[in-house]
């Protein structure tokens, strides 16, 4: 039972700060946080800039965002631990304390982000988010990983059919070419199967613009995209991190993670993305009547339109990047 309950918590930890935490707690120590973590950075990150923020919808909280700058290439394991409150819990707490990890991969200065696997390059910024609410004892340490070189981009494109690129208009061609699009099925054990059709595409030049790949006279729902020239500095999020809760009293822990995910693209000419634009799901005697979904839609092929470029705040955690995309290039 109490493994079930710590499961439990856990997943209900990660979702939400305890409950009425913002009212309670008093104004982190930031100088200290910031004192403790520029000694864990050492000469390997600067810290550029720090603020305080609310939870967003994804996740509620008081967060300490740190704006860091990579002074050295290489791979690093950054952890930060601190002493748990539960206020659900007061006379029996899951935890005694909370432990983060996330990686970062540091690519030399003008490198290929996705291609060669790095979140970021030298001259780039890192928003790093740590949770602060009214827990207390924050520690940090930073140390450095094995080489992950050649982590990046490793599948084969797909085959890229000249007729079919050609039949497609694509109102975005000067900045994202189309490269074509593919099925794949996935079988279901009771019959039937879920085909899902996704269109490649290549950054061709930079620019700014939400792309939708189905018709529709709407801006839902479509993809915000920024290409920049490879060199130009840039401001990311850290993508995600895991989470381990302990009681050092009773000898147990429970991992979880958090995904700091935006809706955002941020590419360098010559990235692959590939963008799913339908799905179809048949029953067995669907496809016994009438065929699998993939022999009958031979030519589904995306309506590729575009919309001008708006990140929408409200959506994920697109607020804590939105003051800091990359300028607009020059018309």
């Amino acid at each position: 039972m109490r493994l079930l309950n710590g499961a439990l918590g856990m997943v209900l930890w990660l979702c939400a700060a305890p409950l009425h935490a913002d009212a309670r707690q008093a104004a982190p120590d930031t100088a200290r946080l910031r004192e403790a973590l520029a000694e864990a950075f050492g000469e390997s990150f600067q810290i550029v800039r720090t603020e305080l923020r609310g939870g967003l919808a994804e996740r509620s909280g008081t967060f300490w965002l740190v704006h860091a700058r990579p002074r050295r290439g290489g791979d690093y394991e950054l952890r930060y631990r601190y002493d748990y409150r539960d206020h659900a819990r007061p006379h029996d707490p899951l935890y005694t304390h909370v432990e983060h990890t996330s990686s970062i991969r540091v690519g030399e200065r003008g490198c290929w982000r996705r291609r060669e696997g790095k979140d970021v390059c030298l001259d780039d910024t890192l928003i790093l988010p740590f949770v602060v609410n009214d827990y207390t004892g924050h520690t940090f340490t930073v140390g450095r990983r094995g080489s992950s070189a050649g982590a990046g981009e490793t599948r084969a494109p797909p085959v890229e059919d000249a007729a079919e690129v050609d039949s497609v208009p694509n109102p975005l061609s000067a900045h994202l070419e189309y490269l074509g699009s593919h099925s794949s099925e996935m079988l279901h054990r009771n019959g039937g199967s879920t085909t899902v059709w996704t269109a490649e595409f290549r950054a061709a030049a930079p620019g700014r613009f939400n792309l939708s790949p189905w018709q529709t006279d709407s801006p839902a729902g479509s993809i915000p995209i920024v290409v920049v020239p490879r060199g130009e500095p840039v401001t990311v999020l850290l993508a995600g991190e895991t989470v381990v809760g302990t009681d050092r009293v009773r000898g147990f822990s429970s991992h979880g993670g958090n995904q700091y995910v935006t809706t955002l693209m941020l590419l360098q000419p010559g990235d692959r993305i590939s963008v799913p634009y339908r799905h179809l799901t048949t029953s067995a005697r669907q496809e016994r009547e009438h065929g699998s979904p993939a022999a009958r839609t031979q030519d589904s092929a995306p309506v590729i339109t575009r919309f001008p470029f708006h990140l929408d705040a409200g959506q994920r955690f697109n607020a804590w990047i939105a003051e800091h995309l990359p300028a607009a290039p020059a018309r």
